[in-house]
């Protein structure tokens, strides 16, 4: 898309082992100087397989975290992306509270112009997360309450108000 559009503005969106499945693209990316930002959600857990497993009552060897000697600020979530990314050729941002987002992403920006290559920002969140999932549009299970007041997701239902 990039290459196709060199002005517009893109921004993908990835979970830990989707990100860690195509990496290579980011080579790719910094060879062919087509800057974009690639946020990474990192709960270091294969989310969707882990859900999967559940209801088989398997929880098993679906984390991706460990400690890393090279890296002991990852905290145990084991992957250190923004030291693959910037081996790759790219900049990378870790993000581990909610209030280091906006700024984050700001920096981004900024250093897309600057360097001219992908730009990734690591968004740390909690271990296990599930999601929405189901097979039909009318069938999705919820694992978890869904948001109704302003207080529970000040930003996903302000829309709505």
């Amino acid at each position: 898309m990039r290459a196709a559009d060199p002005q517009r503005p893109i921004v993908a969106l990835s979970g830990d082992y989707d990100f860690q499945f195509m990496i290579e693209e980011l080579a790719a990316g910094a060879q062919f100087k087509l800057p974009y930002v690639h946020v990474v959600v990192n709960n270091s857990y294969l989310g969707l397989i882990r859900q999967a497993q559940r209801a088989f009552d398997m929880d098993f060897c679906v984390q991706l975290g460990f400690e890393n000697i090279n890296s002991p600020e990852t905290n145990g979530y084991g992957v250190d992306h923004v030291a693959v990314a910037e081996g790759l050729g790219c900049k990378a941002i870790r993000v581990f509270k909610p209030e280091e987002l906006k700024p984050a992403l700001q920096k981004a920006q900024s250093m897309l112009s600057e360097f001219n290559v992908p730009v990734i920002v690591e968004v740390i969140l909690e271990r296990v997360t599930n999601i929405s999932m189901g097979t039909e549009i009318d069938a999705i299970n919820e694992f978890e309450e869904l948001a109704v007041t302003r207080e529970d997701a000040p930003t996903a239902i302000s829309i709505a108000d």
